[in-house]
């Protein structure tokens, strides 16, 4: 595996974790700000399931095999 999908992953975290850290600090009745920092939540945490199902976790399994014999 890519240390790139590692570093994608973990950015993606950092953020996520901003977007969520606005939504809190947003006003009460900030219901356009609230919407906008949705959107981004959704369309960040939609590539970040992405990365982790097509990159990251595939390589996981197949390091697995690699250094696991399978049973006999």
């Amino acid at each position: 595996m890519s240390t790139d999908a590692i570093v994608l992953l973990k950015d993606d975290h950092k953020t996520v974790e901003s977007l969520f850290k606005q939504f809190e600090k947003a006003g009460e009745k900030a219901y356009k700000e609230k919407r906008r920092l949705v959107d981004s939540m959704i369309e960040e945490l939609t590539i970040h399931a992405y990365i982790e199902e097509e990159i990251f976790y595939p390589a996981a399994r197949e390091a697995r095999r690699a250094r696991v014999p399978a049973p006999a």
